[in-house]
């Protein structure tokens, strides 16, 4: 079934992790994505391992469902290429270095003189303007500057601790999406295209809504808390005697029911425990008691016993998620055709719409797979097409070996 964005035409400029993210999420919702890969590209060039049937996983995840188009952007002919496949879009994605564009000759302004509906879609470390503008960004460094870093690990290790996946890439992406699909609702509107600038900085400022707040409003800098919440006591893991659970929604109306099922009755009048504010105030007295109730029974046993009255779920690793009945039965986990033959299992989207569902459909593509069609559909003839070739303008599959 086609995605809600079916007749939506994105020349993506995009690479590496934050920038592939967001036009990967436009892919899944339908659109037709036409990736610029440079020349002397392969499948090795593409990205990190690990490879799995000669293809790289990490490029292969975020740019599923994309066609390739192999040109060398640097090259005089390269302008009229990209000025006619631009003539046919709705939006550009990118993710170079703020100005990189425009020295190419491929900025927002001279593209829009061409197209001016085009959404055209910047992301970068630090957004289009500003002070650091220029500077370099990637996942680390944004999860450090955006304050992420600066709350995450146990209060008592003296060092800090990034999260476990890329969300300052990501994050970005997300937003990037999101700017687009903005972008192309007002469009239907006013009839013309916009400039959206996403910065990764920006996104993770953004994410770090509810520390920020707090600080505005009180002058509190939530620091490390490990395991728990700054102001919902209990909310958060526990140890079983097999594993780890996460136990949210205990209230004060509950509190008492809490206990019992823990079988800690005798605290059930402790007054340094009676109030949520009471319980994180007295913290360090209360962690070491509810940690031995749950020690005494198994994560499974843990779920039976709690989950009707409170929220609580496993601490599940990787490979407890990919056989989750939970992630399967909505087909979160899907497998892909590999250009070389095999197939590789991807995370779907989580977007899930009744008319027009998309989703991960088709694998990343072979570097240059399309070049051809691309330019014969933008109007170039066989002849025209085959000189761009033979100049090394354009390349229709790897011209380079692996090494």
């Amino acid at each position: 079934m086609p995605g809600p964005l079916t007749n939506v035409k994105v020349l993506d400029f995009t690479w590496a992790l934050a920038g592939p993210f967001g036009s990967m999420i436009l892919s899944d919702l339908g659109a037709d994505v036409r990736k610029i890969e440079p020349m002397q590209q392969t499948e090795k060039r593409r990205g990190m391992g690990p490879y799995v049937h000669d293809v790289s996983t990490y490029f292969f995840s975020v740019n599923r469902g994309k066609k390739s188009l192999i040109i060398d952007l640097k090259a005089p002919e390269a302008k009229d290429v990209i000025y006619s496949l631009v003539k046919d879009s709705d939006v550009l994605t990118e993710n170079f270095s703020p100005g990189t564009m425009d020295r190419l000759g491929f900025g927002y302004e001279q593209l829009k003189k061409i197209n001016p509906g085009l959404i055209y879609a910047s992301t970068s470390g630090f957004g289009q303007t500003g002070p650091y503008r220029n500077r370099g960004a990637v996942d680390i460094i944004v999860q450090a500057m955006g304050g992420l870093i600066s709350t995450t690990g146990h209060e008592d290790d003296p060092l800090p601790s990034k999260a476990g996946y890329s969300i300052g890439d990501m994050a970005s992406g997300l937003f990037t999406a999101v700017g687009v699909l903005s972008a192309l609702v007002e469009r239907a509107t006013s009839g013309l295209g916009q400039h959206v600038d996403v910065s990764m900085l920006d996104s993770q400022v953004a994410l770090m809504e509810n520390p920020m707040i707090r600080h505005l409003a009180t002058g509190e800098v939530q620091e490390r808390m490990g395991l728990r919440h700054p102001l919902n006591t209990p909310h958060q893991l526990f140890p079983a005697e097999d594993g780890w659970v996460a136990v949210a929604g205990v209230k004060d109306t509950n509190w008492q029911l809490f206990l019992g099922k823990l079988g800690l009755d005798e605290y059930v009048s402790d007054e340094r425990f009676l109030t949520g504010p009471f319980r994180t105030q007295n913290y360090q007295e209360l962690e070491p008691i509810l940690f031995a109730a749950f020690r005494k029974r198994s994560v499974s046993d843990w779920l039976d016993e709690l989950r009707d009255h409170f929220l609580i779920g496993p601490v599940n690793s990787i490979a407890d998620v990919a056989i989750d009945p939970q992630v399967n039965s909505r087909d979160m986990l899907v497998s892909l055709p590999t250009w070389t033959g095999g197939e590789i299992v991807v995370s779907n989207t989580p977007v899930k719409l009744s008319r027009t569902p998309g989703g991960a459909v088709r694998g990343a593509s072979k570097p240059g797979e399309h070049t051809r069609v691309l330019l014969s559909d933008a109007g170039f003839s066989e002849d025209a097409i085959d000189a761009l070739i033979d100049a090394g303008v354009i390349g229709i599959e790897p011209v380079s070996a692996d090494e």
